[in-house]
Protein backbone atom coordinates (compact mmCIF):
# COMPACT_ATOMS: atom_id res chain seq x y z
CA UNK A 1 0.00 0.00 0.00
CA UNK A 2 0.92 3.43 -0.69
CA UNK A 3 0.51 4.44 3.11
CA UNK A 4 3.60 2.08 4.25
CA UNK A 5 5.90 3.12 1.46
CA UNK A 6 9.24 5.30 3.15
CA UNK A 7 10.53 8.56 1.04
CA UNK A 8 12.46 7.28 -2.07
CA UNK A 9 13.70 9.20 -5.01
CA UNK A 10 11.64 7.62 -8.15
CA UNK A 11 13.80 5.87 -10.79
CA UNK A 12 13.90 4.93 -14.41
CA UNK A 13 16.11 1.95 -15.01
CA UNK A 14 18.96 3.54 -17.16
CA UNK A 15 17.89 6.86 -17.05
CA UNK A 16 18.93 8.66 -13.96
CA UNK A 17 16.17 10.51 -12.04
CA UNK A 18 13.57 9.99 -13.43
CA UNK A 19 12.13 13.07 -15.62
CA UNK A 20 8.22 13.74 -14.88
CA UNK A 21 6.20 13.68 -17.55
CA UNK A 22 3.70 16.48 -17.34
CA UNK A 23 5.31 19.24 -19.74
CA UNK A 24 5.42 18.23 -22.87
CA UNK A 25 8.09 20.43 -24.79
CA UNK A 26 9.48 21.25 -21.30
CA UNK A 27 12.29 18.95 -20.38
CA UNK A 28 13.94 19.73 -16.90
CA UNK A 29 16.17 16.92 -15.57
CA UNK A 30 14.19 17.07 -12.09
CA UNK A 31 14.46 15.07 -8.44
CA UNK A 32 11.37 13.03 -7.63
CA UNK A 33 10.45 11.81 -4.72
CA UNK A 34 7.50 9.43 -4.00
CA UNK A 35 5.94 8.87 -0.56
CA UNK A 36 2.99 9.43 1.44
CA UNK A 37 1.88 12.81 2.73
CA UNK A 38 -0.69 13.35 5.47
CA UNK A 39 -3.66 15.31 4.43
CA UNK A 40 -3.08 17.65 6.33
CA UNK A 41 0.57 18.75 5.33
CA UNK A 42 -0.86 19.66 1.82
CA UNK A 43 -2.14 22.86 0.73
CA UNK A 44 -4.19 23.73 -2.42
CA UNK A 45 -2.52 25.80 -4.93
CA UNK A 46 -3.86 29.48 -4.85
CA UNK A 47 -2.93 29.57 -8.64
CA UNK A 48 -4.80 26.49 -9.95
CA UNK A 49 -6.29 27.96 -13.07
CA UNK A 50 -9.53 25.45 -12.46
CA UNK A 51 -11.93 26.69 -10.23
CA UNK A 52 -14.71 24.64 -10.77
CA UNK A 53 -14.87 21.02 -9.44
CA UNK A 54 -18.29 19.56 -9.89
CA UNK A 55 -19.82 18.09 -6.74
CA UNK A 56 -21.43 15.10 -7.83
CA UNK A 57 -18.29 13.98 -9.76
CA UNK A 58 -16.10 14.77 -6.76
CA UNK A 59 -18.71 12.82 -4.94
CA UNK A 60 -18.09 9.67 -7.76
CA UNK A 61 -14.09 9.61 -7.26
CA UNK A 62 -14.74 9.77 -3.40
CA UNK A 63 -16.54 6.48 -3.79
CA UNK A 64 -14.06 4.88 -5.75
CA UNK A 65 -11.42 5.60 -3.72
CA UNK A 66 -13.11 4.57 -0.68
CA UNK A 67 -13.84 1.35 -2.73
CA UNK A 68 -10.22 1.10 -4.53
CA UNK A 69 -7.60 3.76 -2.86
CA UNK A 70 -6.57 6.21 -4.77
CA UNK A 71 -4.37 4.71 -7.41
CA UNK A 72 -2.82 7.61 -8.79
CA UNK A 73 -0.60 10.33 -6.69
CA UNK A 74 -0.94 14.02 -6.81
CA UNK A 75 2.30 16.34 -7.53
CA UNK A 76 3.38 18.66 -5.02
CA UNK A 77 6.63 20.77 -3.78
CA UNK A 78 7.62 21.62 -0.62
CA UNK A 79 7.34 24.84 1.34
CA UNK A 80 7.64 26.54 4.66
CA UNK A 81 4.25 25.43 5.59
CA UNK A 82 4.64 21.74 4.32
CA UNK A 83 3.49 20.71 1.15
CA UNK A 84 1.23 22.79 -1.87
CA UNK A 85 -0.42 21.18 -4.71
CA UNK A 86 1.02 21.15 -8.25
CA UNK A 87 -1.52 18.78 -9.69
CA UNK A 88 -4.16 16.73 -9.19
CA UNK A 89 -6.37 19.15 -6.91
CA UNK A 90 -9.42 16.81 -8.03
CA UNK A 91 -7.90 13.82 -6.25
CA UNK A 92 -7.14 15.87 -3.13
CA UNK A 93 -10.20 17.09 -2.98
CA UNK A 94 -11.56 13.78 -3.61
CA UNK A 95 -9.58 11.94 -1.23
CA UNK A 96 -10.67 14.37 1.90
CA UNK A 97 -14.19 13.66 1.07
CA UNK A 98 -13.47 9.77 1.41
CA UNK A 99 -12.10 10.59 4.85
CA UNK A 100 -8.61 9.36 4.31
CA UNK A 101 -5.47 11.12 6.26
CA UNK A 102 -2.68 9.83 4.12
CA UNK A 103 -2.57 9.97 0.07
CA UNK A 104 0.41 9.14 -2.22
CA UNK A 105 2.63 12.00 -3.17
CA UNK A 106 5.06 12.91 -5.55
CA UNK A 107 7.42 15.72 -4.01
CA UNK A 108 8.72 17.59 -6.72
CA UNK A 109 11.93 20.12 -7.01
CA UNK A 110 10.72 23.87 -6.99
CA UNK A 111 8.97 25.02 -10.25
CA UNK A 112 6.18 27.22 -10.94
CA UNK A 113 3.16 26.11 -9.64
CA UNK A 114 0.98 27.71 -11.99
CA UNK A 115 3.54 26.72 -14.72
CA UNK A 116 2.83 23.02 -13.96
CA UNK A 117 -0.62 23.20 -12.87
CA UNK A 118 -1.71 24.75 -16.59
CA UNK A 119 0.26 21.93 -18.32
CA UNK A 120 -1.06 19.16 -16.28
CA UNK A 121 -5.08 20.26 -16.75
CA UNK A 122 -4.39 20.99 -20.10
CA UNK A 123 -2.98 17.54 -20.62
CA UNK A 124 -5.79 15.99 -19.19
CA UNK A 125 -8.51 18.48 -20.67
CA UNK A 126 -9.95 18.95 -17.13
CA UNK A 127 -9.54 23.45 -17.61
CA UNK A 128 -12.79 25.03 -19.06
CA UNK A 129 -12.06 27.41 -21.73
CA UNK A 130 -12.72 30.75 -19.69
CA UNK A 131 -9.95 29.19 -16.93
CA UNK A 132 -7.47 28.38 -19.46
CA UNK A 133 -7.62 31.51 -20.48
CA UNK A 134 -7.15 32.97 -17.12
CA UNK A 135 -4.43 31.01 -16.49
CA UNK A 136 -2.62 31.57 -19.35
CA UNK A 137 -3.03 35.54 -18.74
CA UNK A 138 -1.71 34.56 -15.19
CA UNK A 139 1.30 32.61 -16.72
CA UNK A 140 2.44 36.25 -19.19
CA UNK A 141 1.89 38.35 -16.31
CA UNK A 142 3.95 36.78 -13.42
CA UNK A 143 7.04 35.91 -16.22
CA UNK A 144 6.83 38.35 -19.54
CA UNK A 145 5.89 35.53 -21.69
CA UNK A 146 5.04 35.96 -25.36
CA UNK A 147 2.59 34.09 -26.93
CA UNK A 148 4.92 31.94 -29.28
CA UNK A 149 7.06 31.34 -25.75
CA UNK A 150 3.95 30.45 -24.19
CA UNK A 151 2.72 27.97 -26.78
CA UNK A 152 6.37 26.40 -26.88
CA UNK A 153 5.77 25.92 -23.49
CA UNK A 154 2.29 23.67 -23.47
CA UNK A 155 2.58 22.44 -26.82
CA UNK A 156 0.00 24.43 -28.70
CA UNK A 157 0.35 26.70 -31.52
CA UNK A 158 0.40 30.14 -31.50
CA UNK A 159 -2.67 30.79 -32.81
CA UNK A 160 -4.42 28.64 -30.58
CA UNK A 161 -2.60 30.64 -27.53
CA UNK A 162 -3.90 34.17 -29.00
CA UNK A 163 -7.42 33.19 -29.51
CA UNK A 164 -8.04 31.38 -25.92
CA UNK A 165 -6.38 34.91 -24.19
CA UNK A 166 -9.52 36.81 -26.49
CA UNK A 167 -11.44 34.93 -23.90
CA UNK A 168 -9.83 37.31 -20.95
CA UNK A 169 -12.18 40.41 -22.88
CA UNK A 170 -15.48 38.62 -21.96
CA UNK A 171 -18.02 41.02 -20.15
CA UNK A 172 -17.56 40.35 -16.46
CA UNK A 173 -21.55 39.03 -16.72
CA UNK A 174 -20.81 36.61 -19.22
CA UNK A 175 -17.54 35.49 -16.77
CA UNK A 176 -20.25 35.13 -14.33
CA UNK A 177 -21.91 32.92 -15.82
CA UNK A 178 -19.13 30.55 -17.49
CA UNK A 179 -17.79 30.19 -13.94
CA UNK A 180 -21.44 29.38 -12.54
CA UNK A 181 -22.88 27.30 -15.10
CA UNK A 182 -20.40 26.05 -17.29
CA UNK A 183 -19.67 27.08 -20.97
CA UNK A 184 -22.70 25.65 -22.44
CA UNK A 185 -21.72 26.24 -26.14
CA UNK A 186 -18.51 25.41 -28.23
CA UNK A 187 -15.45 26.98 -28.00
CA UNK A 188 -16.04 28.78 -31.41
CA UNK A 189 -19.51 30.67 -30.49
CA UNK A 190 -17.09 32.07 -26.98
CA UNK A 191 -14.75 33.50 -29.33
CA UNK A 192 -17.07 35.22 -31.82
CA UNK A 193 -18.78 36.81 -28.01
CA UNK A 194 -15.31 37.97 -27.44
CA UNK A 195 -14.26 39.50 -30.32
CA UNK A 196 -17.53 42.07 -29.98
CA UNK A 197 -16.20 45.16 -29.74
CA UNK A 198 -19.03 46.94 -28.04
CA UNK A 199 -19.77 44.89 -24.21
CA UNK A 200 -23.32 45.31 -25.14
CA UNK A 201 -23.33 43.93 -28.18
CA UNK A 202 -21.27 40.97 -26.91
CA UNK A 203 -24.04 40.70 -23.93
CA UNK A 204 -26.61 40.26 -26.21
CA UNK A 205 -25.06 37.89 -28.49
CA UNK A 206 -24.40 35.61 -25.18
CA UNK A 207 -27.89 35.57 -24.07
CA UNK A 208 -28.43 34.87 -27.56
CA UNK A 209 -26.36 31.83 -27.06
CA UNK A 210 -28.00 30.73 -24.07
CA UNK A 211 -31.90 30.59 -25.22
CA UNK A 212 -30.06 28.70 -28.11
CA UNK A 213 -31.44 30.92 -30.66
CA UNK A 214 -28.10 30.59 -32.63
CA UNK A 215 -26.46 27.76 -33.83
CA UNK A 216 -22.76 27.54 -34.90
CA UNK A 217 -24.13 27.72 -38.90
CA UNK A 218 -26.13 30.84 -38.51
CA UNK A 219 -23.48 32.64 -36.43
CA UNK A 220 -21.22 31.91 -38.96
CA UNK A 221 -23.45 33.36 -42.01
CA UNK A 222 -24.07 36.50 -40.06
CA UNK A 223 -20.63 36.83 -39.58
CA UNK A 224 -19.92 36.44 -42.76
CA UNK A 225 -22.57 39.09 -43.81
CA UNK A 226 -21.42 41.38 -40.92
CA UNK A 227 -17.88 41.34 -42.41
CA UNK A 228 -19.11 42.20 -46.08
CA UNK A 229 -20.68 45.66 -44.46
CA UNK A 230 -18.59 46.23 -42.08
CA UNK A 231 -15.17 48.27 -43.86
CA UNK A 232 -18.28 50.54 -45.09
CA UNK A 233 -19.47 51.41 -41.68
CA UNK A 234 -15.90 51.71 -40.83
CA UNK A 235 -15.30 54.12 -43.46
CA UNK A 236 -18.35 56.49 -42.52
CA UNK A 237 -17.87 55.93 -38.76
CA UNK A 238 -13.79 57.34 -39.32
CA UNK A 239 -15.21 60.59 -42.00
CA UNK A 240 -17.86 61.31 -39.00
CA UNK A 241 -15.41 61.69 -36.22
CA UNK A 242 -13.22 63.65 -38.86
CA UNK A 243 -15.78 65.94 -39.30
CA UNK A 244 -16.65 66.43 -35.48
CA UNK A 245 -13.29 67.05 -34.93
CA UNK A 246 -13.30 69.91 -37.86
CA UNK A 247 -16.26 71.15 -37.05
CA UNK A 248 -15.29 71.94 -33.41
CA UNK A 249 -11.95 73.10 -34.52
CA UNK A 250 -13.70 75.83 -37.38
CA UNK A 251 -16.24 76.95 -33.88
CA UNK A 252 -13.17 77.56 -31.64
CA UNK A 253 -11.02 79.29 -35.24
CA UNK A 254 -13.64 81.20 -36.84
CA UNK A 255 -14.82 80.99 -40.74
CA UNK A 256 -13.19 83.58 -43.40
CA UNK A 257 -16.47 86.09 -44.74
CA UNK A 258 -15.22 84.91 -47.89
CA UNK A 259 -15.75 80.89 -47.75
CA UNK A 260 -18.76 81.79 -45.60
CA UNK A 261 -21.78 80.71 -48.53
CA UNK A 262 -19.67 78.20 -49.83
CA UNK A 263 -19.58 76.26 -46.42
CA UNK A 264 -22.93 76.80 -45.50
CA UNK A 265 -24.25 75.23 -49.02
CA UNK A 266 -21.65 72.40 -48.10
CA UNK A 267 -22.69 71.93 -44.39
CA UNK A 268 -26.75 71.71 -45.41
CA UNK A 269 -25.83 68.92 -48.15
CA UNK A 270 -24.21 67.06 -45.81
CA UNK A 271 -27.42 67.64 -42.92
CA UNK A 272 -29.82 66.42 -45.46
CA UNK A 273 -27.58 63.40 -46.29
CA UNK A 274 -27.44 62.46 -42.75
CA UNK A 275 -30.75 62.48 -41.80
CA UNK A 276 -31.96 60.38 -44.26
CA UNK A 277 -29.40 58.04 -42.95
CA UNK A 278 -30.92 58.56 -39.34
CA UNK A 279 -34.28 58.15 -40.90
CA UNK A 280 -33.20 54.68 -42.06
CA UNK A 281 -31.49 53.40 -39.29
CA UNK A 282 -35.02 54.41 -37.38
CA UNK A 283 -33.37 57.04 -35.39
CA UNK A 284 -35.25 60.07 -37.43
CA UNK A 285 -34.56 63.43 -37.19
CA UNK A 286 -34.65 66.90 -34.70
Amino acid sequence: MWWSMPETEARAPGSGTRRLALAGTIERQQRTVLTSLALADVQPNPDQPRKHFAPDKLAELADSIKARGLLQPIIVRRVESGYQLLAGERRFRAAQLAGLDKLPALIRAADDPLEVALIENLQREDLSPLEEAEGLALLIERHGYSHREVAELLGKSRPYVSNTLALTRLPDAVKADLRRDGPGVSRELLMGVAREEDPEAALALWRRLQLDLLSVRRFRAEKEGAASERPVVLDVLAAARRLNRALARLIADGVPAAEGPHLVRTLRRTERLVQRQLAALGAGGP
